[in-house]
């Protein structure tokens, strides 16, 4: 129990607190190692070159080679399926974080400030960022918190594993805790000139993108997948009769 508590709400925690407090502290040369100051960039892509965002993509990267190599592990296609399907999800994840290299490609290429494109992804335009965060904080309640404790007593195998480990509520309290603290901060005028103002909500990100993390080694690599999906499915319906018969 005590390695889990580490794992889910200890060491996102406490990184969490330091990348917080490197930001807010004032101290520029701090600051600059979450968002490097580059004026050549478009406003929104020196961050991306910060160490805040660079623990994204690894975060996403791992999840990308988890999915993939989870491929092997199943036995039955549509787990196969399954997980090639969670792998090329995260490739777009990890696309869209990095705005389809479109930092990368105008920082090699000195592309004049004048000259930027604007609408560098899908989710960070117009409304829907916030449209997109209400998404992903509801289905992570669902996903994280209540299932499984609502599931903890399910005797379907395919269900079981599925099931995140119930650890992962800490997680959500940690992601809540650095929220809170770093929003709080930004609005009593800390981090001024610290470049991610509008972008706050990047080191919550972090969590989120940690949390998934987890999930998929737990699924991809750690746990035994079921035998095949039909061996799973009548095992669970012949449990369900089995009691409907009792």
């Amino acid at each position: 129990m005590r390695k889990k508590v580490i794992i889910y709400f200890v060491a996102p925690l406490a990184v969490s607190l330091v990348l917080i407090g490197m930001y807010f502290s004032g101290i520029e040369s701090l600051q600059r190692i979450i968002t490097p100051h580059m004026p050549n960039l478009h406003p929104n892509s020196a961050r991306e070159f910060g160490l805040l965002e660079n623990l994204q993509n690894i975060l996403l990267i791992a999840m990308c080679a988890m999915a993939f190599l989870g491929i092997r592990r199943q036995t039955w296609r549509l787990g196969k399926a399954a997980m090639a399907g969670l792998g090329l999800f995260s490739v777009f994840i990890l696309l869209e974080e990095i705005d389809y290299g479109l930092h990368f490609y105008e920082w090699i290429m000195n592309v004049p400030p004048g000259e930027h494109v604007e609408e560098r992804n899908l989710h960070n335009f117009g409304k829907r960022t916030n449209r997109i965060k209400q998404l992903v904080d509801i289905c992570m309640v669902l996903i994280f918190v209540i299932s499984p404790f609502a599931l903890a007593k399910t005797r379907k195998p395919l269900v079981r594993y599925l099931t995140p480990d119930r650890f992962s509520a800490l997680t959500i309290i940690c992601m809540l805790i650095v929220r809170t603290l770093a929003h709080q901060l930004n609005d009593r005028g800390f981090g001024v000139g610290g470049g991610i103002v509008k972008n706050i909500s990047e080191f919550r990100e972090l969590i989120t993108y940690y949390l998934f993390t987890l999930y998929v080694f737990e699924i991809a690599i750690r746990r035994a997948p079921p035998g095949s999906y039909a061996e799973a499915v009548s095992s669970a319906t012949t449990g369900e009769n089995a009691s409907d018969e009792a």
